[in-house]
């Protein structure tokens, strides 16, 4: 089928209105939501003088995706996207704060898509009191369909003084949550102390909330109650050991089912050089699950594993973790990660990025069935500054979604895009 130009024109215009008009609606909306994905390091700096960082981006893309919402025999589809992200970052000797936004409109031109949007945004404070307590405290919402955003390229970490402070809560991708068409929310807060026991020793302790919504009706909304004590040693100015216990209650909306996960570890945290750091911890994972007024109990491995290196032209993080977590349909889920994050700075206008990962789950057998199932995800991107404000680039992916059962097709995508900056040029 042919178009003319003229036509065509209109359309892309009219699509990107809508796409930028679903980002008014999603900023102003108060629903919530889930982010999966996992941050870029951020550059090395040893500076200890106040630092911030404040800037907008503004991109308007045109793309394709071949299943992008990893449907059964799911449709491929042109679109056009619009979003923004925000980044406002400072640091002092004292404190530490960053607030992060994102959030994006797309339009698809297969019909029955429509107007999708998907969005995250965070914010983090650290505050040493005096020479023995360091307060700490984070909240987030955001909200996706079909692990959108699991394939954006959306890091900021937070800066975080002392790195034996836990950072704000993560969760993998739920496995439920492939293939349907329907929007998954999160909230999250949580608050913590660090206290010096000696000129080597801290203990840290935390707890928080984090709140889960979906728009199917056959899977339960469902809060999740979790605290963590923790005790961090400095064997020597590179390298600290120690040990946590970390407890999570779920509880499920309209039923009586629930679940407790209790996993002690032993941690270790090392700088191998100026630019490399690793850390890891190793420990048991104890469930157990109440549903239908019966209670199943089971034991996993559980730990996770981080190096990452950090230079003023690359940063790059690599990661395994073993988990146990709530899922949406009542139970327990034992996930198995690697990730790879990396970016390089060609030069002063040049930038390339590759993201990496793959999940394996397990769902426990207090289900009525297997659903075990994997899923794997590869994203890279090339961007090139124009002026000092403007940049353009283009972004690739990969991702597929294996269960038990027939399985949703690939999703195989790519945009072209062009971005504006307002604020720090950084």
């Amino acid at each position: 089928r042919r178009y003319n130009g003229g036509a065509l024109m209109k359309s892309y215009r009219s699509h990107f209105l809508a796409a930028a008009a679903s980002i008014c609606a999603a900023g102003a909306s108060p629903a919530i939501a889930q982010e999966t994905t996992t941050p870029e390091p951020a550059p090395s700096d040893s500076s200890t003088q106040k630092r911030t960082a404040d800037y907008l981006d503004l991109t308007g893309s045109l793309g394709y995706s071949s299943n992008p919402f990893l449907g059964i025999n799911g449709d491929s589809s042109i679109f056009a996207r619009a979003s923004a992200r925000g980044v406002h970052t400072w640091l002092s000797e004292l404190s530490s704060t960053s607030l992060s936004g994102f959030v994006e409109g797309s339009t698809y031109f297969r019909e029955g898509y429509g107007v999708k949007s998907v969005f995250a945004v965070d914010a983090n404070h650290t505050r040493r009191v005096n020479e023995t307590w360091t307060v700490f405290g984070s909240v987030g919402a955001s909200g996706d369909i079909g692990g959108q955003l699991s394939n954006r390229f959306l890091g900021v970490d937070p800066i975080i003084i002392d790195p034996s402070l836990p950072p704000p809560p993560t969760t993998p991708n739920d496995a439920d949550l492939f293939s349907f068409s329907s929007r998954q929310y999160r909230l999250y807060g949580q608050a913590g102390a660090s206290i010096r026991t000696s000129a080597r020793g801290s203990v840290s302790v935390s707890g928080g909330l984090q709140r889960w919504f979906y728009t199917n009706s056959t899977l339960p909304d469902y809060t999740n109650v979790y605290g963590t004590v923790s005790y961090n040693h400095r064997l020597s100015e590179r390298t600290s050991v120690g040990g946590s216990l970390n407890a999570v209650r779920t509880i499920y909306s309209e039923s009586d089912d629930s679940s407790v996960v209790i996993s002690p570890a032993v941690t270790v945290r090392t700088n191998l050089s100026e630019s490399w750091t690793a850390s890891g911890s190793l420990g048991v994972s104890f469930s157990s699950i109440g549903r239908g007024g019966g209670t199943h109990r089971s034991t996993n491995i559980s730990g996770n594993g981080l190096i990452c290196n950090s230079s003023d032209r690359e940063q790059l993080c690599a990661s395994v973790a073993r988990s146990t977590n709530a899922s949406a349909r009542s139970s327990v889920v034992t996930t198995t990660s690697v990730s790879l994050n990396w970016a390089h700075s060609l030069d002063e206008k040049q930038k390339i990025r590759l993201s990496g990962g793959f999940t394996h789950y397990e769902e426990d057998a207090v289900t009525d069935s297997s659903l075990n199932s994997n899923y794997w995800r590869i994203a890279a991107s090339y961007d090139r500054r124009i002026s000092q404000r403007f940049s353009g680039g283009v972004e690739a992916s990969v991702r597929s979604f294996l269960r038990s059962g027939p399985d949703p097709d690939k999703d195989v995508g790519g945009t072209v895009y062009v971005r504006y900056r307002l604020g720090d040029l950084g």
